[in-house]
């Protein structure tokens, strides 16, 4: 055999034997459980414990000093100690148990302005840049470092769903995030 084929030939070999492996290795537990009506085994506990972290993992964006909404021009500012800012950084924080998506947006800073006055949009404002490392289907790991002053998210309007960074808290990147929508801020921030 040439070497060429037999190196791909190895690699097959192995994922086969590998997927094998896996499969033996928990099916002696199902089918003892379903023999004996036993509980969930030590290890399969611990296995939940992954999605609890998972859970802490969600909490992607370091909390601000203030959030604003717009609300078609209407703005209302918040504080960490107000019961609508924890709920509103939970929400949002929710939007990234999906990954965002980078878009290509050459005039954010005069969308941002436009949703300021015409849409249903949250900021949130740091007293000097942060680093937020978010989930998003950017590069190979994933994730996306934004290094900003400000955070825009757009509800409603013509930039729905898409989130903007500033590192000035006026300028705005070219680049920013889609967002999975979010039903349960919008109506939290319509009441």
């Amino acid at each position: 055999m040439k070497k060429s084929t037999l190196i791909p030939a190895a690699l097959l070999l192995a994922v086969l034997t590998a997927c094998g492996n896996t499969q033996t290795a928990e099916q002696p537990n199902t089918q003892n459980q379903a023999a004996t009506g036993t509980q969930q085994p030590a290890s399969e506990a611990t296995a939940q414990k992954p999605e609890e972290a998972k859970k802490e993992e969600q909490q992607v964006i370091v909390a601000p000093q203030e959030i604003v909404v717009y609300k078609q021009g209407e703005k209302t500012s918040l504080k960490p100690e107000d019961d609508k800012f924890k709920e509103i950084l939970s929400l949002t924080n929710k939007r990234f148990a999906t990954p965002a998506y980078e878009m290509r947006f050459d005039d954010s800073t005069q969308a941002v302005e436009k949703d300021k006055k015409e849409a249903l949009a949250v900021e949130f404002n740091y007293q000097e840049v942060t680093t937020n490392t978010l989930p998003a289907h950017v590069g190979e790991n994933e994730k996306k470092e934004v290094k900003a002053k400000t955070l825009f998210f757009v509800l409603t309007g013509d930039s729905k769903d898409h989130m903007f960074d500033s590192e000035d808290g006026k300028t705005y990147g070219t680049a920013p995030l889609q967002l999975t929508e979010s039903t349960e801020l919008t109506e939290l921030l319509n009441k």
